[in-house]
């Protein structure tokens, strides 16, 4: 039954390092045994933080000046750059056996954009990929952002998409290490107002379907009181 299942919670907003922590403690439980797949969706307070790729002089702004405008950094093990999580963005953290699912990490990174890709399309954005290149654009600019980490085979960080109009704190960052490229988000491109709770509805029923048609079923009440 398990393997024919995405057990999603949906988390509200919730600090950068208790979310990893969350992370940390689902991956270990699957790495003890628990054959779940899971997608945490949530939304950050103002965080950058830096994968292992990451360059420091891609930080416009010295730490100390972030943590002084109360934008926390965090130095972490996805791959990738440097970017920035805030109020407005859908950001997704799918913990996933990629042995068990027939996926190697680039194969599951074209999966992450897929799904994504389809999710935007659903709302009605065009947005596509960059060859050479990980994450979702369109023709206003990078609208979501991919960087994962893989221990013993299981996934975890995962996907950020801009949702909100207006998103603020890229001028801390060059975006993803890519100097001189737009970033937008899904609203600015259809100049209309979405609803968060209909769009990680999307978001959820994309990635499954992307992950062979899983059926998704809700972590909800004391078990999402638990993990959290």
């Amino acid at each position: 039954m398990s393997e024919n299942t995405l057990h999603v919670l949906d988390a509200g907003t919730v600090a950068y390092d208790r979310a990893r922590r969350l992370q940390k403690r689902l991956l270990a439980a699957k790495k003890a045994g628990d054959a779940r797949d899971f997608l945490v969706l949530l939304e950050h307070p103002p965080v950058v933080t830096l994968g292992r790729g990451a360059a420091e002089s891609n930080l416009k702004v010295p730490r100390e000046a972030l943590a002084a405008r109360g934008v926390e950094v965090y130095d972490i093990e996805r791959g990738g750059d440097v970017t920035y999580h805030g109020p407005g963005q859908l950001v997704g953290y799918p913990i996933v056996d990629l042995k068990r699912a027939g996926l190697d990490v680039h194969e599951f990174l074209r999966l992450l954009e897929s799904a994504l890709i389809s999710a935007a399309g659903d709302l009605g954005v065009e947005a596509d990929r960059r060859p050479g290149l990980t994450g979702v654009w369109t023709s206003k600019g990078k609208v979501a952002a991919i960087g994962v980490a893989v221990s013993r085979w299981i996934s975890y960080h995962g996907f950020a998409l801009n949702v909100k109009r207006g998103i603020s704190g890229w001028e801390f960052i060059v975006p993803c290490g890519l100097a001189g490229e737009s970033v937008t988000s899904l609203e600015d491109i259809l100049d209309d107002v979405l609803d968060m709770a209909a769009v990680r509805e999307i978001v959820t029923a994309a990635l499954a379907h992307a992950l062979a048609g899983r059926r998704v079923v809700r972590i909800e009440g004391a078990e999402a009181e638990a993990l959290l």
